[in-house]
């Protein structure tokens, strides 16, 4: 235990570190700009309603995501590319433990980098309209949605140099479109866990952005059950790919 709180603790400030924190730190900024600008004189449910409509769409879609992937692509990829990471599971460490520390501090990083714009955003909102009912949910949420989308990017940033673009397709062409096509679609996409939590959470979220959530149902309980399978899966395949592949070379 000892050894995985130490290199979770030194993995997350290597995520954090260098000037990929500048880039997500300005990505993070939208969510409290947006707010700001769409707020203006609404209050009570009206200001909910905008909240809904602009901001929430800018933390689960573009923040979260885009964090994620700028921070966890490069958890173990760039240990692989550096070639430290030969060294490190040398050591008498399980596998497990070492995707786990690894995928441990993306998940913190990017929930510290949105989780701040989120916050942002809920305090600029309960301070212009006196609506504060999001701000405990939506920082609950935006923790499942970092676990979920770290999941599947810490392991993409591993399999090869080109996470941050495949990434990005993932984000923009997939989530943001492709998805909303069928609802069927819904189900594999990683937003709407974070989403679903949020909306089950907070009075008038399924009203105002319950059809985005296509077939998934919203909730806690579910979203919780479901970056757990993730997590799980993402450990599991990462410490697999550990005891089989080069651990130098980038594919």
């Amino acid at each position: 235990m000892k050894q995985f709180i130490a290199m979770t603790r030194v993995s997350l400030r290597q995520v954090i570190g260098g000037r990929r924190i500048i880039a997500v730190g300005l990505v993070a900024l939208l969510p409290p700009i947006v707010t700001l600008t769409t707020i203006g004189s609404y209050v009570d449910r009206g200001a909910l309603r905008q909240f809904h409509d602009a901001t929430i769409g800018v933390i689960f879609l573009i923040v979260i995501p885009v964090v994620a992937l700028i921070l966890g692509s490069g958890a173990l990829g760039d240990e692989r590319r550096d070639g430290t990471l030969s060294f490190l599971v040398l050591r008498p460490i399980r596998r497990e433990a070492i995707v786990g520390a690894k995928l441990g501090a993306a998940a913190t990083a990017t929930f510290i980098v949105a989780g701040s714009g989120a916050l942002l955003s809920a305090l600029v909102l309960g301070g212009m309209s006196g609506v504060w009912d999001p701000l405990i949910p939506l920082l609950i949420s935006v923790a499942i949605g970092s676990i979920a989308y770290a999941s599947v990017f810490v392991i993409l940033g591993f399999i090869t140099a080109r996470a941050v673009l495949i990434g990005l397709i993932y984000v923009f062409v997939w989530e943001s479109g492709i998805s909303f096509a069928a609802d069927s679609l819904a189900t594999v996409s990683l937003f709407r866990i974070g989403l679903s939590a949020y909306t089950g959470m907070v009075e008038f979220a399924v009203t105002d952005i319950g059809e985005v959530l296509g077939s998934v149902q919203p909730g806690v309980g579910g979203a919780l059950v479901k970056i757990a399978v993730l997590a799980a899966a993402a450990v599991a395949i990462g410490a697999s790919f550990l005891r089989k592949r080069d651990l130098v070379t980038k594919d």
